[in-house]
């Protein structure tokens, strides 16, 4: 079984984005309906695990959606320590709803990442519910930005330009702790497993919050350290998501 990260701490997010790939086994509404009924319900009763919030690609493709991890779930956390401890292990990732086997990891992929917060805005609007829309913006500078250049970037143009978007409404910012696949997912649940190297996700994670979906991604794009940042980053990804269900206590670091 997997040994404690002492790097995972602080608060921030356990970032899980999927995609389902036993499609002859799994259907969407199984996967749906175990996530909500099954999983994220014994989620949100562990003492550091309140709130969940799922997500789906706004502008995926209905044919290719299982080649790509369309889906999104995430869990705001106090302490991200709490991911290495054993009530955090003891979550079932079994489960009678499931068919097959009944492991997820047999039917779905799905990437695992924990992201520590490093900045947020205030929100232009309480509000008791979540997001209706997330733009996600993801970057992995280059040898020649250093993290602290992304990370001032972010906060001094990339965070400004977004909050000048029509319905948004907060953002926050966040660094990768640790990240792991399937294989290293089970070798945290004390499953067989492989060797499959450790996924290499980006570096740094802006999640803007808005008020319906939008694709602000040219305004992100177009401010004066973008084209610098953005053309010697080893990755970039730009993600626009819908919600689809939030559950718990819907709590987001409010």
């Amino acid at each position: 079984m997997a040994s404690p990260n002492p790097k995972v701490r602080g608060p921030g997010l356990l970032y899980v984005t999927s995609r389902i790939d036993r499609t002859d086994l799994l259907d969407e509404k199984t996967y749906f309906k175990w996530y909500d009924d099954d999983h994220i319900d014994e989620i949100v009763q562990t003492s550091g695990m309140k709130s969940a919030f799922r997500y789906r690609d706004a502008n995926f493709d209905e044919k290719n959606k299982n080649k790509e991890k369309v889906y999104l779930a995430f869990y705001p956390m106090q302490d991200l320590a709490f991911t290495q401890g054993d009530e955090f292990r003891n979550i079932r990732v079994k489960s009678d709803m499931l068919p097959g086997s009944g492991i997820i990891y047999d039917l779905a992929d799905l990437d695992v990442r924990y992201l520590g917060l490093v900045h947020k805005t205030e929100p232009k609007q309480k509000r008791d519910h979540a997001a209706p829309c997330l733009v996600v913006f993801g970057v992995e500078p280059g040898d020649g930005t250093s993290e602290k250049d992304v990370e001032k970037w972010f906060k001094e143009e990339h965070i400004p330009a977004a909050s000048k978007v029509k319905g948004h409404n907060r953002s926050t910012l966040y660094h990768l702790q640790y990240a792991r696949t399937n294989a290293q997912s089970r070798a945290l649940k004390g499953l067989p497993t492989s060797d499959a190297p450790a996924p290499a996700p980006p570096t740094w994670l802006a999640v803007h919050e808005l008020d319906d979906v939008v694709d602000m991604l040219s305004e992100l794009e177009s401010t004066p350290g973008a084209k610098r940042i953005l053309g010697e980053a080893k990755q970039v990804e730009r993600v626009v998501y819908k919600l689809a269900r939030a559950l718990g206590s819907e709590e987001f670091f409010d």
